[in-house]
């Protein structure tokens, strides 16, 4: 089981190399607001976990398993921003960082029915 932090490091490498861009360890340090020291740690722990590949001093990208882990965390992430800038009303930048934070944060179970949830409110208008 992944943690938190794990989470949110692979929805981040996820959405930078969404447009098959180079994901970069400074590019995700300043995605997260984070050093480039704790970046480079929690490489380790996602290259053990098998996740992602990184070359020496350069593009990190993810793995089968972690495009799969990602997908299944950056697909609810998405509604839920959705949710929060267009029925809440939060500017897309916050509404961004707070659907990271509230995916990486839940249990699958219950992000799955969250989402189902927001997804029938959407569909119900």
């Amino acid at each position: 089981m992944l943690t938190e932090p794990q989470k949110k490091y692979l929805i981040t490498i996820y959405l930078l190399g969404q447009n098959g861009s180079s994901v970069r360890t400074t590019d995700i340090a300043g995605y997260l607001h984070v050093a480039k020291a704790s970046v480079v740690k929690m490489e380790k722990k996602l290259i053990e976990e098998g996740l992602i590949m990184k070359e020496p001093y350069g593009k990190i990208t993810l793995t089968v398993k972690g495009v799969s882990e990602a997908n299944g965390l950056f697909t609810p992430s998405v509604v839920i921003k959705d949710h929060l800038i267009n029925k809440v009303g939060i500017d897309p930048e916050k509404a961004g960082e707070a659907s990271m934070e509230i995916s990486s944060v839940l249990d699958a179970q219950t992000l799955d029915k969250l989402t189902d949830y927001l997804l029938s409110q959407s569909s119900g208008e």
